[in-house]
C-alpha cells in the first residue's frame, strides 16, 4: 500500500530529519521542557544515555512517528500486543490505550526499566514487562551491543560495549499464546522474529520498523519473502514501518 508519494517523501524527509535530530532544538527541550508530552500522555526522560540531539523529536512530536501512526490508525480491541523494545514507554502507552488490552513488553536494557515502568504507570496502562530477550529457541543468552544512545541497543549494530543478555524462551512465557499482535522496534531484530514467524502460530498481525541501515539487501529481501511465505499481506505502511495481516 502506497502511503506517501515520491514527491511527498522528497518534501517531508529533509524537514523531518532536520527537526528530528537537531542539537539546538534538543537542547531547548532539555532545558525548558524536560518531560515529553503527547496528547494526554506524558513521559519522563530520566535516562542518562539519551543524546541531546534526539530530544528534538520530543519537541516536534516526531519521536517514533512511523510506528505511532500505524498503531493509532490500525490497532483496535482485537489486537493483543507483544512489544519488542519498550524504550521510554511511548509505543506501549499508545498501544494500550488503543486496544485496552494488557501489553506484554520485552526490554533488555536494565538502565531504562525504572523509567519505562514509571511512564506506564503514570499513563494508567496494564502491562507485563520482562527484562529479557525474547528468544524463539531454548538458548540461555544472546549477544547485544550497547552505546551512548539507548535507542540504538542492538544485536546487529556492533560496538565495543557488548554484553550477554538473558533470554526467555517464548514457550516459557505465561499466556504467550493469548497475544495475536507482534510489534517490533529492535534495531534489526525484525529480521530474527520475521524469519521465525512459522513458530508463532498465535501471531496474526505484525508491525515493524525496517532498519535497512543495519541489514543487508539480501536480508531485507528475505524479510518480505518470509512474510509472504507465512501468508502475511501488507495492509499499511508509513515510510520504513510496515503493518502486515495474516491472510485467512
Amino acid at each position: 500500500m502506497k502511503v506517501h508519494s515520491f514527491t511527498h517523501k522528497l518534501i517531508l524527509l529533509p524537514i523531518y530529519y532536520i527537526l528530528h535530530h537537531n542539537l539546538i532544538f534538543g537542547y531547548l527541550h532539555k532545558i525548558f521542557f524536560k518531560i515529553f508530552r503527547y496528547k494526554k500522555y506524558k513521559f519522563y526522560l530520566k535516562i542518562k544515555n539519551l543524546p541531546t540531539s534526539h530530544r528534538a523529536s520530543f519537541l516536534f512530536k516526531t519521536y517514533e512517528y512511523n510506528d505511532r501512526k500505524l498503531c493509532e490508525k490500525n490497532l483496535t480491541k482485537k489486537n493483543k500486543c507483544i512489544i519488542i523494545g519498550g524504550g521510554i514507554g511511548f509505543i506501549p502507552v499508545i498501544v494500550y490505550h488503543k486496544t485496552r488490552n494488557n501489553v506484554l513488553i520485552f526490554e533488555i536494557n536494565k538502565k531504562i526499566i525504572h523509567n519505562l515502568k514509571k511512564n506506564l504507570l503514570i499513563n494508567n496502562c496494564k502491562y507485563m514487562i520482562l527484562n529479557k530477550n525474547l528468544s524463539l529457541s531454548p538458548k540461555k543468552n544472546s549477544l547485544f551491543y550497547f552505546n551512548d544512545n539507548f535507542l540504538e541497543t542492538s544485536g546487529y549494530f556492533k560496538t565495543k560495549d557488548k554484553i550477554m543478555v538473558d533470554n526467555v524462551y517464548y514457550k516459557k512465557v505465561k499466556n504467550f499464546s493469548n497475544f495475536n499482535t507482534l510489534i517490533i522496534d529492535g534495531e534489526g531484530a525484525e529480521e530474527y522474529y520475521i524469519k521465525h514467524l512459522f513458530k508463532l502460530k498465535n501471531i496474526k498481525y505484525v508491525i515493524f520498523e525496517l532498519h535497512n541501515n543495519l541489514l543487508s539487501k539480501e536480508k531485507v529481501k528475505q524479510i518480505f519473502e518470509n512474510l509472504r511465505e507465512n501468508k502475511f499481506a501488507l495492509s499499511d505502511k508509513c515510510f520504513n514501518s510496515y503493518y502486515y495481516k495474516k491472510i485467512k
